[in-house]
């Protein structure tokens, strides 16, 4: 059924960054286009202010994938709906540690988790009234929408709002060449890739402290790292230092889809964060062409891998180096273990249901229009 209405998309991206946000928006666009909903996706970033206007006057409804307080406002006085999606944590204090609490608590927490220590420098002190002013604007932007939507359970949880946030994911559509998928077809030697940021959020040097634990039990593999950031050179000195160079290949920053033959083919994807990750999305991708994840049980990341892909305590090496083991022990049974993530996210990711809760929720805030 074709359905009458005009949604405008906002996000703060430039047109050619690579993002999590501008990968869910395309998913979305295409399936609402599919469904014959008209739709305009605009950066708050790359555009004017009467861009803005024009876009905002031109629409049904709105959905925001940032905190933009100023844009929100000018929804509401041109008496557009809202629905925003939270894509990033939104508090600092829970970066590393979280702890479910109520939003008095968690105001509290973020406050103190804000103070400067008392020998930090001036700039750094008066960094905080800036810290404080981002989350009172985060905050009064959450006041302004009508809908809240998250895209992670874990994460919408993780605001503590009197108010629902709904669970909205990030979907992916599944490959069907998955479901035939035979060890003939990974690479030699087995390889385990990394795909992301090379910072200390991400953890990469737990797994190659791991690796280094595998080679001393005479293990034949690879390890694939794709992906750029401000620690590289660190990672390729740990790499020297624990003597596993020779198994470990720094690829750099690929396209989307020089990567996905490269999962396609690794025995396992790893995903050994340290910080509480909202929604790993390349935990999906890598379901989505069967490969099996190994990730730190962190965040939205268990969501993200179900019950059929390995989960490792944040920071345990020794366990993170056992599940790969398993993989190498027994590639066939890794194969099947990614044949079932491929199902999960085909049956709780995929962009027909986002867009069917999507729209659900629109016509929850306007039961008169016809959607």
């Amino acid at each position: 059924m074709k359905l009458k209405m005009k949604l405008l998309i906002q996000h703060t991206h430039r047109r050619d960054e690579i993002s999590g946000v501008l990968t869910y928006i395309q998913s979305i666009q295409t399936e609402l286009n599919l469904r014959g909903i008209e739709t305009k996706v605009i950066s708050t970033t790359d555009s004017s202010l009467q861009q803005w206007v024009g876009a905002i006057l031109w629409a049904d409804f709105v959905h925001m994938n940032s905190n933009h307080l100023f844009f929100a406002c000018l929804c509401k006085i041109l008496i557009k709906r809202v629905v925003i999606k939270y894509h990033y944590l939104f508090y600092s204090s829970i970066h590393f540690t979280y702890q479910e609490m109520p939003l008095s608590q968690r105001l509290k927490a973020e406050f103190i988790h804000s103070l400067p220590k008392s020998n930090y420098p001036l700039k750094w002190k008066l960094h905080t009234v800036v810290k404080l002013a981002k989350l009172a604007t985060r905050f009064l932007t959450a006041l302004v929408v009508d809908r809240h939507t998250a895209c992670s359970q874990f994460l919408a949880d993780s605001h503590s709002f009197p108010w629902k946030v709904e669970t909205l994911y990030n979907p992916i559509q599944a490959q069907d060449q998955g479901a035939h998928k035979t060890v003939n077809e990974l690479s030699k030697p087995h390889s385990f890739v990394y795909v992301g940021r090379l910072n200390s959020d991400k953890g990469v040097d737990l797994l190659l402290k791991a690796t280094q634990l595998l080679q001393a039990q005479n293990k034949d593999f690879r390890v694939l790292i794709i992906g750029d950031g401000g620690e590289v050179k660190a990672l390729r000195d740990l790499a020297a230092a624990l003597d596993i160079s020779n198994c470990v290949e720094f690829l750099g920053n690929y396209s989307q889809p020089k990567i996905l033959p490269i999962v396609r083919s690794s025995l396992a994807l790893v995903a050994p964060s340290r910080w509480q990750e909202p929604a790993g999305y390349v935990v999906l991708e890598a379901s989505s062409v069967a490969t099996c994840s190994i990730a730190a049980n962190v965040g939205g990341l268990p969501e993200m891998a179900g019950s059929h892909n390995f989960l490792c305590e944040r920071e345990n090496v020794e366990e993170l180096a056992a599940a790969m083991r398993v993989c190498l022990d027994c590639p066939q049974d890794a194969i099947e273990r990614g044949k079932r993530a491929t199902e999960y996210v085909r049956e709780k990711f995929s962009p027909a249901q986002t867009v069917d809760q999507l729209i659900q929720i629109y016509r929850e805030l306007s039961p008169d229009f016809k959607l």
